[in-house]
């Protein structure tokens, strides 16, 4: 009888150290899934971060170009002469393209001798030029901008 008694006792504690190893497992497990998912959660909070900041970055830029373009136009409109007036303003691959009208021969030729002038850009070949049946001149320009 003593013997079936240490053999059950034996049995028994070896089912309870299972039973507790089975559960600090289970608990390891839930930790670990648990540690998983909340670094999972921080790595997507900080890669939409991440990508905010370029975004921002990509605007900052951006807005430092639009914003270095002020000087530029500025000048170019204290170039133009009162008897010339623009009706288009194009820039495509570092190219300044001006076209509008002149009420006068020699108001299109000062336009075009300040338009030389003008800092940060050079006057490329003179485009489209032309007298319109009320006499005024229709004129395009091409400035390449400098960089």
């Amino acid at each position: 009888m003593g013997s079936l008694v240490v053999s059950l006792s034996l049995a028994l504690s070896l089912r309870m150290q299972y039973a507790i190893k089975a559960h600090v497992l289970a608990v390891y497990i839930t930790g670990e899934t648990d540690a998983q998912h909340e670094l999972e959660a921080r790595q997507a909070r900080w890669k939409a971060r991440y990508e905010q900041f370029q975004k921002d970055q990509k605007a900052l830029v951006q807005r430092a170009k639009t914003q270095a373009w002020q000087p530029a136009l500025t000048s170019l409109a204290s170039v133009i002469p009162q008897q010339a007036w623009l009706t288009q303003l194009g820039y495509q691959q570092s190219k300044l393209v001006l076209t509008g009208y002149a009420a006068s021969l020699p108001a299109l030729s000062a336009f075009a001798e300040a338009l030389k002038q003008l800092p940060g850009f050079i006057l490329g070949p003179t485009g489209q030029l032309q007298q319109d049946s009320q006499g005024k001149w229709t004129y395009s320009f091409t400035l390449k901008r400098q960089e």
